[in-house]
């Protein structure tokens, strides 16, 4: 049976998320549904549209601006409103995924397994979004890949244990042998699986951010750019993806910045002590992630320390 690792969040809304924020979503500032009678009106990723709920949490209907119902979405279980890419979002129905458009057409029918592993009481996904024209789906316990037609790009085999979300069009995958790699949005296999990790959190693996994926090697993280070649040694002990030109690293206890070409922007001196973990592996999440120019480096105290590019502490968001 195909081994399934952590899959909540795809990289973009992963960085945004740890930072208490979905810019390329609709989050809580921006959401502001239109007035009507449905128990529940839910924000989308696309500000044009809206998901009306009845008391049970059930879809009922895709809302316009105006409350104008522009399709029915009864007889439906579940809708993946936050993630409307390119007007096509996951839909489930009898425990099968496919993708509908704005306009409530079905233009990939329900066909696909849940992407949820059951056995892992974190994963709340139960789908993927569309990215680059791809979709990640699951079939019968083995990955493929298809396009928003629904044709067949990488066809569905126990060639990898995983595959994880598409990132600047490359997705990590898992071999047999449990080591990593990447293949690109039409299943080439770009950089074949060498290494003991890919950069990760709450989201799984988290891919390529900037150009450059973090992975491990022994028990050593750097980066690698999307041809495989090693752009940053394998130093660190513990690694964020890059964001805003910068990535916090972890060496010898103590976390700092760099930039892609290894150089330290800001000093190794904040204690990993200080940072709170959920559990024993890399959960501090919402550390040492620049977002709007603001990174949380620590919590003393019951505070949260945040910093600018400057190295300058600086009120939180």
């Amino acid at each position: 049976m195909t081994s399934f690792c952590i899959r909540m969040l795809p990289l973009a809304t992963a960085l945004t998320f740890v930072t208490s924020a979905l810019p390329a979503q609709a989050n809580e500032e921006d959401c502001k549904p239109p007035k009507s009678n449905y128990a529940e009106i839910q924000c989308t990723s696309d500000k044009s549209y809206f998901i009306a709920f009845d008391n049970h949490y059930k879809p009922q209907a895709i809302l316009d601006k105006q409350g104008k119902v522009v399709a029915s979405l009864k007889g439906y279980d579940d809708v993946d409103a936050w993630y409307w890419e390119d007007g096509i979002f996951a839909v489930l129905k009898n425990n099968k995924v496919g993708y509908m458009n704005n306009t409530g057409k079905l233009v990939i029918p329900t066909v696909y397994d849940v992407m949820r592993d059951p056995d892992d009481k974190y994963d709340e996904t139960w789908s993927e979004p569309v990215a680059d024209g791809r979709i990640l789906v699951s079939k019968g316990g083995k990955f493929g890949i298809i396009d928003i037609n629904n044709k067949v790009i990488l066809p569905f085999s126990d060639k990898y244990q995983t595959i994880e979300s598409f990132s600047e069009g490359m997705a990590p995958v898992m071999s047999k042998s449990s080591k990593w790699g990447f293949i690109d949005k039409d299943g080439r296999e770009v950089i074949a699986p060498q290494y003991d990790g890919v950069d990760g959190n709450f989201a799984g693996p988290y891919g390529f951010s900037e150009g450059l994926a973090g992975v491990k090697k022994g028990e050593n993280w750097g980066f690698i750019t999307k041809t495989g070649v090693v752009a940053i040694p394998f130093i660190y002990d513990e690694i964020r993806p890059f964001s805003e030109g910068l990535a916090g690293v972890l060496k010898g206890g103590k976390w700092g910045f760099i930039n892609g070409a290894n150089k330290t922007i800001i000093p190794f001196k904040y204690a990993d002590s200080n940072v709170q973990r959920y559990s024993v592996n890399y959960m501090g999440a919402t550390y040492f992630n620049f977002y709007e120019g603001i990174a949380e480096v620590a919590t003393i105290n019951d505070e949260t320390v945040c910093i600018n590019k400057s190295d300058k502490k600086v009120a939180c968001r």
